[in-house]
């Protein structure tokens, strides 16, 4: 039979469900181009968005990553959690289905 310790794993839960929270905090600090362009001399004269644009992009791709990546960390705890659960429920089946014989 496996040995598990429901607190431990509990814990883990918490740890991953941390990551999770970093990863929205992180994306959140992804803001592209603010403000005056920091590209300078290096736009393009006749179209000098571009540069702009294309750190926007980015950007967006970037900060829809961080979504996948905390909502997958996030699935992993919520997974973690429900094993502990369904472990619990099988510990308590068990010990119900258990029966004392005297010798």
């Amino acid at each position: 039979m496996p040995v598990y310790d429901v607190d431990s794993m509990n814990i883990t839960a918490g740890k991953v469900d941390k990551i999770a929270e970093e990863f929205l905090a992180a994306k959140e600090k992804l803001t592209g181009v603010q403000g005056e362009s920091p590209f300078g001399e290096v736009e393009d004269p006749e179209n000098p968005d571009k540069a702009a644009e294309t750190v926007g992009s980015f950007t967006a791709g970037m900060q829809n990553e961080f979504d996948k990546a905390a909502g997958l960390v996030a699935a992993a705890s919520t997974a973690l959690r429900d094993a502990v659960r369904a472990m619990g429920e099988a510990d308590n089946q068990a010990a119900e289905n258990l029966t004392l014989r005297e010798a």
